[in-house]
């Protein structure tokens, strides 16, 4: 077959056709960067995860800034908890609601092992502060 009937049987078949060199096809706008919702998730202060509920009840006792500030001390026990950047969270694994309080296990990127946290700190904008 030439190359115009070959042309012609994939146009009326419906298939797409190359372009010929010289020609520009046709594309989609390019995709700008994700909403703005999600780029503000991402952004913010760190939240305070553990990979142990009880841990991290036993560290938050004391209210989000003193936690901050045992998990700044390099002597401390940190109960195996760690700062969480929002970007590194992927999604809400689980949920619970222990003694009137709720908490969320939030995905990380870097291991299967989720981490609690404060339920809804992975979705505020702001510090996870109470």
């Amino acid at each position: 077959m030439t190359r115009v009937s070959l042309r012609i049987a994939v146009v009326a078949l419906g298939l797409s056709v190359p372009p010929a060199s010289g020609q520009t096809a046709n594309r989609a706008p390019a995709r700008t960067g994700p909403d703005k919702a999600a780029a503000d998730r991402r952004s913010g202060p760190p939240v305070i995860g553990c990979p142990s509920l009880a841990n991290y009840r036993m560290l938050m006792r004391g209210g989000a800034q003193a936690a901050a500030a045992q998990l700044a001390d390099p002597k401390a026990d940190h109960l195996g908890c760690t700062a969480l950047s929002r970007g590194d969270i992927t999604g809400i694994v689980d949920r619970v609601s222990l003694g009137g309080q709720s908490y969320d296990c939030a995905g990380l990127r870097a291991t299967t092992a989720c981490h609690w946290i404060e339920a809804g700190a992975a979705d505020r904008s702001g510090p996870a502060v109470r």
